[in-house]
């Protein structure tokens, strides 16, 4: 297929897909057209999850409800305006998990949000297995995964015993909602974000549901990514659910990483940055090997790694530090600052390569001439520095990135875009559309359709300015000295 994406004819689509992306706080849909446009994008902001030190949870029932108005609202736009709809897909938030009565659908507890780390205690009496654990699933061990989740809901929710209980993922939960079906489906993507999925045969491992005092749950039935997952009614008709996949393995696609070597970085309330290795599972040590999408037919791998505070970072900074009003004022700080002020962040502890839980975070480099400004660039120059750590662990395997494509909320920001092409010397480009998630749960609809090929998505994603790495000495000599922030951060945590 080939495509003109300039093409006047875009103008007057006639079919569509419908993208959903189901995130920590907030809901959004994307329609476009099998010409590569898009057409609308609809939101819904989520209230603020109940926090109680190391718990997080979301309520179910606003969730459902976020999800079916921003589908509804993109169907009735769809059709008011003559366009057919050939599918949808949907994009989820991974790790975060409930349990609900397969039969009814009800609800039967709250969601457990990914960010949540109440297993820890259960992930330290397993340590001893984490070898295991990771030559099994790909992933290091962590409570940000489900699977010490579940095992705390089936220790204290009473309906966990009973028969018709299911234990599963928010994207399964969904789904079965949606579509109104009898057994629920998980795809392979939230799948393996339980922590109980083998990685290689991409089934239920005994072993690991044994180790975390899982045996016996009712799991959901695991599927491709890109499958007919059942019908969605409304009001003008029925349609099929024809992808689910984790929101950064959708975000990939938007962004149009789909050769080997393609590169993507997704800032939101977390950081990802994944490399896609292909149909080869290159497990790595401190990073993730994850299902990037299958079909009945083919396994598509990428390396993960994650910066557990991003967006909490930000937040940290507006309502605990109060060293800005608004968000808005972040890059033009971030260029006005000029003593090397430099912030290791430990909030929620840190993801990829090192996986340390309850670790403090620092801030070194303060003198007489030091304001506002300087915190903050330190703050977000520690996101960019992270990233560098996840891509030297991926270069010590011999994979060299070809170059980035840039997405989330912070992408817009240019002090961070220049500073993370000058730290990894790659190119950047930037995408021009804000939901790269719901566009990529689209794009696999389609794919699943029929609609257009895999290398059709690489055009169709909507990537924009292309920044290069330049030299940047002064950014390097802050890495290194961040570097050395980090280790005295743990060495004092350890006094």
């Amino acid at each position: 297929m080939n495509l003109d994406l300039h093409d006047k004819e875009t103008l007057m689509a006639k079919t569509c897909f419908i993208g959903i992306d189901q995130g920590s706080s907030s809901t959004k849909a994307l329609v476009i057209s099998t010409e590569g446009q898009v057409l609308t994008t609809t939101r819904r902001g989520l209230s603020l999850p109940v926090r109680d030190e190391n718990r997080l949870e979301h309520d179910p029932h606003e969730i459902l409800r976020s999800v079916q108005e921003v589908l509804n609202e993109s169907i009735q736009s769809a059709r008011s305006s003559g366009v057919d709809i050939l599918g949808i897909g949907l994009s989820c938030q991974r790790s975060s998990c409930l349990i609900w009565n397969e039969n009814t659908g009800e609800p039967l507890s709250p969601v457990i949000s990914w960010r949540d780390t109440r297993g820890h205690d259960l992930v330290r009496q397993i340590a001893g297995d984490e070898a295991m654990i990771f030559k099994t699933t790909g992933l290091p061990l962590t409570s940000h995964y489900s699977a010490s989740k579940l095992r705390w809901l089936k220790d204290n929710n009473p309906a966990a015993g009973r028969d018709t209980t299911v234990f599963g993922t928010l994207s399964s939960f969904l789904s079965q909602r949606l579509c109104g079906a009898q057994r629920a489906l998980i795809d392979h993507t939230n799948a393996a974000r339980t922590q109980l999925l083998n990685i290689r045969s991409l089934a239920w491992d005994q072993a690991l549901l044994h180790l975390f005092g899982l045996d016996g749950i009712r799991l959901p039935e695991v599927r491709p990514t890109a499958l007919e997952f059942g019908l969605i009614p409304s009001a003008s008709g029925a349609y099929p659910l024809l992808a689910c996949i984790g929101d950064q393995q959708a975000a990939m696609i938007g962004l149009g990483v789909i050769e080997k070597g393609d590169g993507g970085i997704n800032y939101g309330t977390g950081g990802f940055l994944m490399v896609n290795t292909g149909t080869e599972l290159m497990p790595v040590e401190g990073l993730m090997a994850s299902v990037y999408y299958s079909t009945e037919d083919a396994r598509h791998y990428l390396l993960e790694g994650s910066v557990n505070a991003v967006g909490d970072a930000l937040l940290w900074l507006r309502d605990n530090l109060h060293l800005l009003a608004d968000f808005n004022e972040m890059d033009d700080l971030c260029w006005k600052a000029s003593t090397d002020v430099l912030v290791f962040i430990g909030l929620n502890g840190t993801g990829s390569p090192y996986w340390e839980s309850g670790i403090s975070s620092s801030i070194h480099g303060l003198t007489a001439t030091s304001t506002a400004a300087d915190i903050v660039r330190g703050t977000v120059e520690g996101t960019a520095f992270f990233m560098k750590d996840i891509v030297e662990t991926i270069r010590s395997t011999g994979l060299e990135p070809r170059s980035f494509a840039l997405s989330g909320g912070l992408s817009s920001l240019t002090y961070l875009v220049q500073i993370q092409a000058d730290i990894l010397r790659k190119d950047v480009i930037v995408s021009r559309e804000q939901e790269v998630s719901a566009l990529g749960a689209a794009l696999l609809a389609g794919l699943k359709h029929g609609s257009w090929s895999v290398m059709d998505i690489k055009k169709i994603a909507a990537l924009g300015e292309t920044v290069s790495g330049e030299e940047n000495p002064g950014a390097l000599r802050r890495y290194r000295r961040w570097k050395e922030l980090h280790r005295v951060t743990r060495a004092l945590d350890a006094l």
